[in-house]
């Protein structure tokens, strides 16, 4: 039996063997010769752990490999985790932003300086801003105004139409050293501010601060005088009692009547009378009688137009005007309040009736001046439009200042049948629906000046439509 030997190669191949076992050799023993360089733990570290990983790779088998592949998403998603924990990611982004931000020299841009600047201007022009805001309101809060006068308190007159320099100019020269722009500041401050303010007087403390000049402003003037309109007065009487008026600024003493009425607002009427409510009125020294006649007008006519909202159904008069008219003979026509409806009543059904008023106190107010204090039968003969015993209906204008229940009585008559009506002396009237008890009535309570009650025959009641008598 032959034996195999194992025969050492020969050829190039043997040759080639030979140097690289000779060149091993020698780059080992270079190695060794060669200082060596240590590198940093950091990167021992990465380059095992790339060669270990190498390895691994290279020695896995192809199944391996594909395992791994579909494995790698898990590990991936987990993988930020563990490097956030190994290695900081934000260290070389905040390092590349402050390179970006800053110039050759290593310092921040003209951009960053310029937006810093800003910043701490804005922030303190803030504090300025609510540092003079609180300043300024202690100052107008707090602060007294300087006063020049030496006096507890300084008077102030508004007039109509003055504005809110006008009227800081007034209080310098009555004695407040108030200045425009703080008074201007101190309003806006203030929840009334100088909007609108009243024509009248306003009284100041001394000391008083700039808000609380515009506390006073806002309670209105100081009231210390009055004024009364009486019930029934006329437009004659009104002038007069205005002209007399105690520190009371007569501005329409010298107005014509026309003029009067454009400045009251009553020029489309032909005359100002029952248009002044009787009331008193209030004022404060050095006020205009033209502010206190337009409170009166403005009442009175806010009554007219309430009552005429409210009329009965079948009233005789047609217009708002027309009811004042008739308001203002009822109110001449009797002082007793219980009777102004059934004094409606009759001049109601006479202007039904197409029958004339026939009232005295009408016939008077055509006389003006020149009645003498007793209506006589050639007064009763005056050719005056006022003069209803010759005129039909109601006269041109009303005949005296109504108050507001002649004005109701006007607009709401009683349901009657009377068409006459005498006085009983005592300020009530007796009510008759013809002419013969009306006689009667004249000759009991006018001719013998009897205060008992007049017995008259009971009267059948009357039925149809109302007749003239």
């Amino acid at each position: 039996m032959t034996k195999n030997r194992i025969q050492a190669p020969t050829g190039p191949t043997a040759d080639n063997d030979a140097r690289t076992d000779a060149e091993t050799d020698a780059e080992k023993t270079k190695a060794a010769e060669t200082p060596a360089v240590t590198p940093s733990e950091d990167v021992r570290t990465e380059v095992d752990a790339d060669v270990k990983s190498e390895d691994k790779t290279d020695n896995k088998t192809d199944g391996e490999k594909t395992e791994d592949a579909e494995k790698s998403p898990e590990k991936t998603e987990e993988s930020p985790e563990e490097t956030s924990e190994e290695k900081p990611v934000d260290a070389p982004l905040e390092k590349a932003a402050a390179k970006a931000a800053a110039t050759d020299d290593g310092r921040p841009s003209f951009a960053r300086r310029l937006l810093k600047g800003c910043f701490f201007l804005a922030v303190l022009l803030a504090i300025l801003a609510v540092g003079g805001f609180f300043g300024l309101r202690h100052y107008v809060n707090e602060v007294p105004v300087p006063v020049t006068v030496k006096t507890a308190t300084v008077d102030v007159m508004v007039e109509e139409g003055d504005g809110a320099r006008r009227i800081i100019a007034k209080m310098r020269e009555a004695g407040l050293e108030v200045e425009d722009w703080s008074m201007r500041a101190a309003s806006r401050l203030h929840p009334s501010g100088m909007g609108r303010i009243h024509a009248g007087l306003y009284r100041f403390p001394a000391g008083v601060t700039r808000t609380g000049i515009l506390d006073l402003l806002a309670e209105g003037p100081v009231i210390d005088q009055q004024l009364r309109i009486p019930d029934g007065a006329t437009i004659w009487e009104v002038r007069a009692i205005f002209a007399e008026g105690v520190n009371l600024k007569p501005v329409t003493r010298g107005m014509s009547e026309e003029e009067l009425k454009r400045a009251l607002g009553l020029s489309d009427y032909p005359s100002l009378e029952g248009f002044f409510a009787p009331d008193t009125y209030r004022y404060g020294s050095g006020t205009t009688d033209l502010a206190v006649m337009k409170q009166a007008v403005a009442r009175q006519k806010r009554l007219l137009d309430e009552a005429w909202a409210s009329r009965s159904e079948e009233v005789a008069v047609r217009t708002p005007y027309e009811a004042l008219i008739l308001a203002s003979i009822v109110e001449k026509e009797t002082g007793e309040r219980s009777d102004r409806h059934l004094v409606s009543s009759v001049f109601h059904n006479r202007m039904k009736v197409g029958m004339p008023l026939q009232t005295d106190p009408t016939v008077i107010y055509g006389l003006g001046p020149a009645w003498k204090g007793r209506l006589t039968k050639q007064d009763l003969r005056s050719d005056t439009p006022y003069n209803t015993y010759r005129i039909s209906g109601l006269p041109p204008t009303p005949i005296s200042m109504p108050t507001p229940a002649s004005i109701e009585a006007a607009v709401h008559p009683a349901a009657s049948r009377y068409l006459y009506f005498v006085s009983r002396g005592d300020g009530t009237s007796e009510f008759t629906t013809n002419l013969k008890d009306h006689n009667a009535a004249v000759r009991h309570f006018i001719l013998r000046k009897q205060t008992t009650p007049l017995k008259l025959p009971k009267a059948a009641e009357e039925k149809g439509p109302l007749r003239a008598q």
